[in-house]
């Protein structure tokens, strides 16, 4: 009794769900037409529709057209219309058994049809006069696009291919460079960053770094069933860009089936280096292991299906790497030099030294080797920095045992084997990072009307770049990455009537991206490095030197992101006659906050520049205690009494303002700037099926891109526009490059825009 009352609770509660999608789709359509509201609904489900004739050529209505997903079991039914048309307006991606049957005449059935991501497929079935137990097939190659009628130009990569062609990365995405009309970063013509990647029908690349096709997420093979990329768009359901790249989430069947990976990619079979080989040492290793598993099946047979997919990768390096040092007697003041010639090593002409470090005269040399101290020449860098802070880098400073760099007699390098674990680029877009990702799909359909499909995936990334600084030196302390990028779908079909369908789709992509430097890393690491530090009055600072600037620390970059997308879509598909009417409407909520130089205000660290400032240094220059030094050997010898006395250049600490009426700096809190942008789209369109071998695609669409803002008012713009930009010189071209044109005035900015002082001036007018 229990189970009775529940099917008829949800038997009644699905005529009510069906009542109010049929008001909300009326109330939707009511308001395109008002307003022509939200552009182009991005969907990956597949459009099949086409015309049922008897042999002579005469349009049958009434007959029963039915597509059944093989995998999933999951059977579509529809009728053709007065004008023998049929239109399933939005079918899942899948493999198909599709049939045409009416009393009288033989079944035709189409097997094997593959139907992939926003797939517009025509299939005319000719009924022969007969029974309906006799029964014609056709058989469908899966990668035949026989009923394709859509007029824009692409390439398809169907799940074999994603999965049988070789990929050192394993990243879907790196086979969009491998189809016609693509090349390097253009994309049939245009730039790759203009580009609109979508995955399930939602926006997927970065949202603030322009890095072309990509997506925030890793794409595997295994996480996705089909690419579809379009260099020519002329359907005016896609929008956005001058391309398309379409993928859709792997989902689950209706049987359980899984894989297990792993990939390994490692240096192995490389081949060693030029300069490796010149300096007698083995080659750089590498070693990549990308690992993972998925499984997919049902939960409730032929209604409720699952995929799960974790992806995951760990990179490690260990390469030859050459930092800068100081030779033993130039860490004690002595510069070592030859008269008459400038210092070489032993990979320059002339060198002064040769593989061992070695002093050895060169031709030209106006006498024998000379050591000079540079300390009691100048008298106001008399000796070593008595801070203390010099001679502890000394001590950490290694040996040089490589003279391929530097002078050679003062300047050298310490070769080693650096271990880095996982490497990123300083966008986040790199293949060698380490990774853990987990994916999950549901879909469920609560009848043959109403089918509901969620995807999620979330990731963590940790590496290093170059960006961020890796040590230099031994023991030393390297910078960070990490990237938390996300992603979810939800989309909801309904059938609210025989010839008219609802999808409506919700979702988010959101990429977090910190970089941080080795002093303001916000973990253990970062508290060490930190005590390495000099400090004044209680205050830690950061010295940058000139002759070994990156050593067992470096002050990289220091920066994060925040850059999340909204994206609202509905689309209602009416079939009418030999018309397919289709309209829609999407809206994107994009934002992006970000920081540069850290977001902790007790890590925002003085900068102590070393070199010589406004006060020149004395005493070595056409000094007689140097005599025959001459051209670059001067400034070496210079920049190593600058070191090693520890003379301040200058002192730099950055400061923010809050918000735009601040009338002077507030302390060291930094203040992300919190960008915004609203968009939305609309398009119309009409497949009309002129003749059974003829389709024409009519079309209309509009995107609106809203000029952006920064929330707290700190978005600037030259005062009087564009033309202000051209300063004194005048407000044109010609006059820019007219040394005699007067008549313009300084460029001045001013804050502009949403909740600044001049809320009425904006970067550029609306659309």
């Amino acid at each position: 009794m229990p189970r009775l009352c529940v099917i008829h609770c949800a038997q009644k509660l699905g005529l009510v769900w069906e009542e109010i999608m049929k008001k909300l789709a009326a109330a939707a359509l009511l308001l395109l037409c008002l307003f022509f509201a939200n552009a182009i609904a991005q969907t990956t489900n597949a459009t099949l529709g086409g015309t049922v004739s008897d042999a002579t050529g005469a349009l049958i209505p009434g007959v029963s057209i039915t597509a059944t997903n093989t995998q999933t079991g999951i059977v579509t039914t529809l009728v053709s219309n007065e004008t023998g048309a049929y239109q399933f307006a939005s079918l899942q991606t899948g493999i198909y058994k599709v049939s045409a049957e009416l009393p009288g005449f033989q079944t035709q059935v189409y097997n094997e049809v593959t139907l992939g991501v926003a797939q517009q497929v025509r299939l005319n079935f000719t009924l022969q006069v007969g029974t309906q137990s006799q029964q014609v097939e056709v058989n469908v190659a899966a990668d035949t696009l026989i009923a394709t009628t859509s007029s824009s130009v692409g390439t398809v990569l169907p799940e074999y291919k994603l999965r049988d062609l070789p990929l050192s990365t394993r990243n879907a995405l790196d086979l969009v460079g491998t189809t016609a009309a693509t090349q390097g970063g253009s994309f049939a013509g245009a730039r790759s960053v203009a580009v609109n990647t979508v995955r399930d029908g939602v926006p997927v690349s970065d949202g603030r770094y322009d890095v072309g096709v990509s997506a925030s997420t890793y794409v595997s093979p295994d996480l996705v069933e089909e690419v579809r990329i379009i260099v020519a768009p002329a359907d005016a359901e896609m929008g956005r860009g001058s391309g398309q790249v379409q993928m859709a989430t792997r989902s689950g069947t209706n049987q359980f089936r899984g894989s297990v990976f792993l990939s390994n990619r490692n240096s192995a079979l490389s081949a060693n280096s030029w300069g490796n080989n010149f300096r007698g040492v083995g080659k750089d290793y590498k070693n990549g292991n990308q690992f993972g598993a998925r499984i997919g099946g049902p939960i409730i047979k032929n209604k409720t299906f699952f995929f799960f997919l974790y992806d995951g990768q760990r990179f490690l390096t260990r390469s030859i790497f050459i930092g800068n040092v100081l030779t033993a007697p130039a860490r004690q003041g002595i510069f070592r030099y030859f008269p008459g010639v400038q210092n070489a090593n032993i990979l320059q002409n002339n060198a002064t030294v040769d593989v061992f470090g070695n002093p050895v005269k060169p031709q030209g040399a106006t006498g024998d080797l000379q050591s000079v101290s540079v300390f009691g020449r100048d008298p106001l860098r008399s000796g070593l920095d008595t801070s203390g802070w010099v001679p502890r880098l000394l001590a950490r400073m290694p040996a040089a045992n490589d003279f391929t760099t530097g002078d050679g007699l003062n300047t050298a390098g310490y070769r080693w084997v650096r271990r880095v674990q996982g490497q990123d680029t300083s966008v986040g877009d790199g293949a060698d990072t380490n990774r853990n990702q987990y994916n999950a799909r549901i879909d469920h359909n609560f009848s043959s009307n109403h089918k509901l499909t969620a995807t999620w995936t979330q990731e963590r990334d940790w590496s290093a770049t170059t960006q961020t600084g890796i040590a230099n030196w031994p023991n030393g302390f390297d910078g960070l990455v990490k990237r938390d990028p996300r992603f979810y779908s939800v989309s909801f079909v309904s059938t609210l009537s025989p010839t008219v369908l609802n999808e409506f789709r919700f979702g988010s992509r959101r990429n977090k991206h910190f970089t941080w430097n080795a002093i303001q890393r916000p973990d253990a690491i970062g508290d060490e490095a930190r005590k390495e530090l000099p400090t004044k009055n209680g205050e830690l600072f950061y010295p940058t030197h000139i002759l070994f600037a990156d050593n067992f620390v470096q002050a990289g970059q220091t920066r994060g992101q925040t850059s999340p997308v909204y994206s609202f879509t509905d689309s209602l598909s009416w079939t009418r006659g030999k018309h397919a009417f289709k309209t829609g409407f999407e809206g994107r909520l994009t934002s992006s906050r970000g920081y540069n130089f850290g977001d902790d205000p007790k890590l925002l660290f003085p900068t102590v520049t070393i070199g010589a400032g406004s006060i020149a240094v004395t005493g070595i220059a056409n000094s007689a205690a140097f005599p025959g030094l001459i051209g670059s050997s001067i400034t070496t010898a210079q920049n190593l009494l600058l070191d090693l006395a520890g003379s301040v250049s200058n002192v730099s600490r950055t400061f923010y303002i809050q918000k735009p009426t601040d009338r002077e700096f507030t302390g060291l809190v930094q203040t992300p700037k919190d960008n915004h942008q609203n968009e939305w789209s609309a398009f119309f369109k009409d497949d009309w099926k002129i003749r059974s071998n003829l389709t024409l695609n009519l079309g209309v669409r509009y995107d609106y891109y809203g000029v952006p803002w920064e929330t707290n008012g700190l978005m600037a713009f030259p005062v009087g526009g564009n033309a202000a930009l051209f300063g004194i010189s005048g407000t044109d071209l010609s006059a820019l490059w007219n040394p005699y044109a007067k008549g313009g005035s300084m460029t001045q900015l001013a804050f502009t825009g949403k909740n600044s002082p001049n809320p009425n001036t904006q970067w550029y007018n609306d659309d």
